[in-house]
């Protein structure tokens, strides 16, 4: 099984977090730090209760690897990114699907959500990068400019700067 680990820096304690079957790739962590996200090669993301080092459920619904994952700010909202071209939001509270934001024509590499939860931005091999309002799921602009695969992207907190490579 892949691990992850999460370090309690003032300590140095490290928690090993056991669930996914396979390679993990990314995470991230609520501002807060007490939710986590992975994402695998396994289709899957984890979210995880990390003072507890416990896994509170899986999200399922990609069709291939996912690349990548991302929380707002407050950890009710999680966004996963995936080979199979979509970004799929989810409430962290349940694990229901919310939106499949569908756009890119190609694999899914990179996520990143602005800090209140209201926008989110995709990387894709496509080279280009898509800003999504989170309300309704729908593509607000593609940002296009690359010459090569985007494979990561990130929001400023107040969701006026995007970055990618």
């Amino acid at each position: 099984a892949a691990l992850q680990s999460s370090f309690d820096l003032p300590t140095c304690t490290m928690h090993t977090l056991i669930g996914h079957p396979n390679i993990v790739n990314a995470c991230a962590l609520s501002a807060d730090g007490t939710l986590a996200i992975s994402a695998s090669w396994d289709s899957t993301c984890i979210l995880w209760n990390v003072p507890e080092g416990r896994q509170i459920r899986a999200l399922k619904a990609h069709r291939d690897s996912v690349c990548d994952c991302a929380l707002s700010a407050d950890g009710k909202l999680a966004l996963s990114a995936s080979r199979d071209g979509t970004c799929i939001l989810w409430t962290t509270r349940d694990g229901r699907s919310i939106h499949v934001l569908k756009g890119h024509s190609d694999k899914v590499s990179g996520c990143a959500l602005s800090a209140d939860g209201t926008l989110a931005l995709s990387a894709s091999r496509d080279r280009t990068c898509i800003l999504w309002n989170t309300s309704d799921g729908k593509s607000i602009q593609v940002l296009k400019g690359h010459t090569d695969n985007v494979s990561a992207c990130a929001l400023s907190a107040d969701g006026k700067l995007a970055l990618s490579a």
